[in-house]
């Protein structure tokens, strides 16, 4: 079992020890020590630290073994959970692995000790290596090392509903000045592995979206209220868009060779999608989408490289071609 580590240690260790002796077994003091991974005189010290806290114990023995509980009056319900619904939310954990130095992985870390402890008590041969026998692959996340403080911020004006006064450097701004006013937060967007803050901007008069990379400051304005909006939902802020950035839907239809047909029948790229297959060809398909013309849009369609055509509309043909011109002249 990974070793308990991180800035609520203590206390989560403290609940792994209740966890233990809150059940109908309880457990010896080698047996904790073995479980914890930590000394036999480390083990008895969480057991005094138990009793100190006020959860009356109580020792019994199964032979010469000596086993501790919690007294039945002390017992809290806790959540049951199939081996299989534990193993789900082992599975969940790895999809949000990218939240490191946010604080909420730190948080998640600890309730998932818990959890692990929980399942090796049911079965110690499925709690066994398990950080090896679910395991995440996907796209490259975001780096938010040292950014726990801010996403406190965002996260405590965003369910108190107060403002926050943000210093923003765009990520796709080439002059890279920095900008300071205030944001009423809306929603905490979670996309490709990272973190963005929907919110009405006062600088710029209407809802936008920003990624939390671009936030150099963030300052909870504490008791600072705002009415937060009825009419609003966050579908509103990817409508038409293909990733996050909106704009002016526009009928776009692709043409897909058939060396990647298999490949891009596998996804639901988005939600307005048509597919048909071409008259005379072969294995081709078209996809035809609603969706606004975005560097989003363009780096997709650049991703298949010479397996898409772009039909329509003229301009994002146009915006393509010059794009693989430019790549093509690179390497001539």
């Amino acid at each position: 079992m990974t070793k308990t580590t991180g800035r609520h240690s203590p206390a989560i260790r403290l609940a792994e020890v209740r966890a233990i002796l809150n059940t109908g077994e309880g457990e010896s003091v080698y047996g904790l020590a073995d479980r914890l991974g930590v000394s036999v005189k480390s083990a008895r010290r969480y057991i005094v630290a138990i009793e100190r806290s006020g959860d009356p114990i109580y020792e019994d023995w199964e032979g010469k073994r000596k086993v501790y509980r919690l007294m039945p009056t002390a017992r809290r319900d806790a959540v049951q959970l199939t081996t299989s619904q534990m193993l789900s939310l082992f599975l969940s954990r790895r999809v949000f692995d990218f939240l490191e130095g946010t604080g909420f992985k730190e948080d998640l870390d600890d309730v998932f000790r818990q959890l692990e402890l929980t399942l090796k008590r049911q079965d110690t041969t499925i709690a066994r290596n398990l950080d090896r026998k679910i395991y995440d692959v996907n796209e490259a996340p975001h780096l938010y090392e040292g950014r726990i403080e801010d996403v406190n911020d965002v996260l405590t004006a965003l369910i108190r509903e107060e403002r926050l006064q943000v210093t923003h450097v765009s990520t796709v701004s080439k002059s890279g000045r920095r900008k300071r006013f205030v944001v009423e937060p809306y929603t905490l967007l979670v996309y490709k592995k990272g973190l963005y803050l929907v919110g009405y901007s006062h600088r710029h008069e209407e809802i936008r979206t920003f990624a939390l990379d671009g936030f150099r400051e963030v300052e909870w304005l504490r008791g600072d209220r705002f009415e937060y909006p009825a009419d609003y939902h966050p579908t509103q802020t990817v409508e038409g868009a293909f990733g996050l950035i909106a704009g002016e839907a526009t009928t776009v239809r692709l043409r897909f060779d058939a060396a990647v047909v298999r490949y891009v029948r596998r996804f639901r790229w988005h939600p307005t999608q048509k597919t048909r297959k071409p008259r005379g060809g072969g294995g081709d398909i078209e996809i035809t989408m609603q969706v606004a013309l975005t560097v989003e849009l363009t780096s997709w369609i650049l991703g298949f490289g010479g397996d898409v055509e772009v039909l329509e509309p003229e301009q994002l043909r146009h915006q393509v071609a010059a794009r693989l011109q430019r790549a093509l002249a690179r390497y001539q």
